[in-house]
């Protein structure tokens, strides 16, 4: 454990999948002396029963106070209320981090409400997965994951680096970008696949389910991920999104032209192209 490690007080803000795993890995890792949870609903009985927070509270306010590190794992459409509630209650040294997908927005929200409160720095782990809530949350759902952090304009060094060292704790690797190129990454490697996931789920008729394999599993896994969240993540990062599907939608209009002359040249280019960078991408992560 480095010098960092543990933290006198941990608050993680919503125990979903996301903030679940982070709460079970930093208790598990022995990242903090002490780890205060907010959660909501049923669910807060659910991360009571699991023994892992010394506070487990529907109050934001008080799960703040005195921590060195918060982790905002909220919906965007809960982060501005929940950031407003917590701000007074923050102690001026504290960290903020978030975890949302979208990170051009977030920020907004981080400066508008911590300004001369608390410092903050975005990220973003890009692991998760079709299931939400505290019962598919784990302690290894980071583990060799990518998590973007994006610091404000004006960053605080050491603020940035305990994020980061965070993170690496995790498991996860760390990238440092900006919020404008993290969300254009994002919205082609993680946004896009989505909507294409759920457009050729939508596509298929009854009949063809029958006969559906392990590609087809594969290839449409995200699609049963909550509608409501990628709703809101889709419309946050529409311009980019856009952009993605513009050029995704180019590739396809070049493959109909090769079915329909029967030439085939265009989309055995596609077809050739796109198994050369799938066969580099793994080669890369071996």
């Amino acid at each position: 454990m480095n010098r960092t490690f543990p933290l006198a007080r941990l608050a993680v803000l919503g125990t979903g999948l996301i903030g679940g795993s982070v709460a079970r890995a930093a208790r598990q890792l022995r990242l903090c002396r002490e780890l205060s949870l907010y959660s909501l609903g049923p669910e807060r009985e659910e991360v009571r029963a699991a023994g892992i927070g010394d506070r487990v509270s529907d109050d934001p306010a008080a799960v703040v106070q005195g921590a060195e590190l918060v982790v905002v794992a909220l919906p965007m459409a809960a982060m501005d209320s929940i950031l407003h509630a917590v701000r007074d209650a923050l102690d001026p040294a504290a960290i903020v981090t978030d975890t949302a997908s979208v990170k051009l927005p977030a920020m907004r929200l981080l400066q508008e409400n911590l300004e001369g409160r608390a410092r903050w720095v975005g990220s973003h782990p890009m692991s998760g997965g079709e299931r939400s809530g505290f019962a598919y949350a784990r302690p290894n759902l980071f583990e060799g994951a990518v998590s973007i952090v994006t610091p404000p304009e004006d960053p605080d060094e050491e603020a940035v680096a305990l994020v980061e060292a965070f993170w690496l704790a995790l498991g996860c690797r760390t990238l440092r970008l900006r919020a404008p190129e993290h969300d254009r990454r994002v919205a082609a490697i993680s946004h896009l696949p989505h909507l294409l996931a759920a457009a050729l789920v939508r596509s298929v008729d009854d009949q063809a389910w029958e006969v559906a394999g392990s590609g087809f599993r594969d290839v449409t896994r995200i699609a049963a991920a909550s509608p409501e969240m990628w709703n809101e993540i889709l419309l946050a990062n529409r311009e980019n999104v856009l952009l993605a599907l513009r050029s995704f939608l180019n590739d396809l209009l070049e493959a109909s032209s090769s079915l329909e002359d029967r030439s085939g040249t265009a989309m055995k280019k596609l077809l050739r192209e796109a198994s050369q960078r799938r066969l580099a991408f793994d080669e890369r992560r071996t």
